[in-house]
């Protein structure tokens, strides 16, 4: 065991920050920085407030459902690149740990680029489900809030995060 920390050869943690972000993709990782912030408020608030009405009057927010459903997808499509952005994507380092310096960048680089393929192919589906939504007319039950916008927030999401994956593995690091 050496005395490096685990997660130096990756760019994790406190010890190594990894490569910063390019100064274009500063703004866009704010804004939904921002607009997942205000999601997440809204989908406690629209929650709290239908938990409490129920509870209190037996008179739920009518299409509150309708509401956390959609608003639940902008806060995950802001959440995952803002996430990756931030080197701060699940991982399990278990054999990271055992692999030398250099074996621990190789088997970031990959994991990095099936990251990427994984986020391209749902960015994909979620393009085409969009369009297959708007065509059918597809919408929430109550509120009749249709499923196609979501659908391509959801596509611009994976993405951008699988253009920040793939930016790792063109970098060999994690961003910061």
């Amino acid at each position: 065991m050496t005395d490096r920390e685990p997660d130096d050869a990756l760019g994790a943690g406190d010890a190594a920050p990894g490569v910063p972000l390019p100064a274009p993709l500063r703004p866009v990782m704010w804004l939904a920085e921002v607009v997942g912030g205000l999601a997440l408020i809204a989908l406690m608030l629209v929650t709290v407030s239908d938990a409490l009405m129920r509870s209190l009057f037996n008179r739920p927010v009518m299409g509150g459902g309708d509401v956390i459903q959609v608003t639940l997808v902008v806060v995950v499509a802001c959440a995952i690149p803002v996430c990756i952005a931030a080197g701060r994507a699940i991982a399990i380092e278990f054999f990271v740990r055992l692999l030398p310096p250099a074996g621990a960048r190789v088997l970031h680089r990959v994991v990095a680029a099936l990251g990427a393929a994984a986020l391209l192919y749902l960015a994909w589906r979620c393009f085409l489900n969009g369009r297959e939504a708007e065509m059918f007319g597809e919408t929430t039950m109550l509120l009749q809030i249709p499923f196609g916008p979501f659908y391509t927030i959801l596509a611009v999401s994976f993405a951008l995060s699988a253009a920040l994956f793939l930016m790792e593995v063109w970098r060999g690091e994690k961003l910061q």
